[in-house]
């Protein structure tokens, strides 16, 4: 199986794509859904929370930017799309 993130967002199921950059367009997937059941909300919120207040690091699940740091850009990913209700489109 082969996938674009630079062809169309219209290839994936759901049109569950963002485009993150117009020169040259690309389409990334949202982040923030630490505890994998499928929606971004306010349980995947705190638990990056509470690592960032516990200084985690290293390869964790709740750092979303992957600087190997759980921080407040960590957090800012996940309410965003916790505010937005981003879940998973399944078929």
């Amino acid at each position: 199986m082969n996938f674009s993130f630079a062809s169309s967002f219209l290839q994936a199921f759901g049109n569950n794509l963002i485009q993150i950059d117009n020169s040259p367009i690309r389409f990334g997937i949202f982040g923030g859904d630490t505890n994998q059941d499928g929606t971004v909300d306010a349980t995947d919120v705190s638990a990056i929370d509470n690592d960032a207040a516990n200084f985690a690091g290293g390869y964790v699940a709740t750092d979303l930017t992957g600087d190997e740091f759980v921080d407040a850009t960590d957090f800012a990913i996940a309410d965003n799309n916790a505010a937005n209700f981003v879940s998973v489109a399944r078929p």
